[in-house]
């Protein structure tokens, strides 16, 4: 019942370089038709902004284009760019495979916070490290020219490691500290099992007994790495599901509400109304 397109990187080529580099603008004259439609993809991707120049749509929300904004868009979130011509930057497409080349490559996406961010989906990269983000982008435009020399991948690998490690040092600068190691990998096994349970309309208890922890440390460790509650996170995920069925699908309110769980049609409308201040058929009609 969806119409949101959703893009993959190399599908049907498994054997080809799970990575590409792009010039934003180039890339964006080419592929307009796509990119100006809300879309998803199989891979992540990374938007390096080089000029102010409009908005960005990611999941339901605009987020202002800025110099040096770089976004990071996670498997199967929604976005869209605007339909211009003056978009300057560098976009970068990986599947998980190419970097994760063997079993503690894991943490790049476990640890770290930045595809996993809760506030907004960007970095402000900072002065000082313009420089060296430019470098290792340089040092991959340069890598892209010997793609029959010996270890071409590994290197083109660790550059991009290099790359988001480089961010991801910086960005935990402003992190709080007793946000451990333990408590950043249940966090991200919370919404890792929330991925599979928000369309069964599971209880906070039963993600509880997934993690193998109780109701009260489940919302103990969300309270104090996110400021949130694991309901809130879970109501969170469900609308933004419905939202994104109701703006990209002709799917009836009802048949959304059943895949969310919802057996009760109506339950569902006042449930939706209660988190939106809308219906989902009033949501509907707001973006046409």
């Amino acid at each position: 019942t969806t119409d949101i397109n959703e893009y993959h990187l190399h599908q049907k080529s498994p054997s080809k370089r799970q990575f590409e580099l792009f010039n934003l603008k180039e890339y964006l004259l080419k592929n307009k038709k796509h990119s100006a439609r809300p879309h998803s993809h199989s891979f992540y991707q990374l938007i390096w902004f080089h000029s102010d120049a409009g908005e960005h749509f990611v999941d339901f929300k605009s987020y202002d284009i800025k110099k040096n904004r770089l976004f990071f868009i996670a498997k199967n979130q929604v976005h869209y760019f605007e339909d211009r011509d003056d978009y300057q930057g560098v976009l970068l497409h990986f599947n998980e495979s190419f970097l994760l080349q063997n079993e503690r490559d894991i943490e790049i996406f476990i640890h770290y916070n930045l595809f996993n961010n809760l506030a907004a989906p960007y970095y402000e990269v900072p002065e000082h490290l313009i420089g060296d983000l430019t470098t290792y982008l340089h040092q991959i435009k340069e890598e892209l020219k010997n793609v029959y020399a010996f270890g071409h991948q590994s290197i083109l690998t660790n550059i991009l490691k290099s790359f988001l490690i480089t961010i991801e040092r910086e960005n935990r600068k402003s992190v709080p500290r007793e946000s451990s190691q333990g408590n950043t990998l249940s966090i991200l096994n919370f919404r890792k099992i929330l991925e599979l349970g928000f369309r069964k309309n599971w209880p906070v208890s039963r993600y509880a007994s997934e993690l193998n922890v109780s109701t009260k440390t489940l919302n103990n460790l969300i309270k104090s790495a996110t400021g949130s509650t694991a309901s809130k996170m879970i109501n969170n995920r469900i609308i933004l599901e419905a939202k994104r069925q109701l703006f990209h699908s002709n799917a009836f309110v009802n048949e959304i509400g059943f895949d969310l769980g919802f057996q009760d049609p109506s339950y569902f409308v006042k449930y939706f109304k209660k988190h939106v201040d809308l219906t989902p058929t009033e949501f509907r009609k707001s973006f046409s």
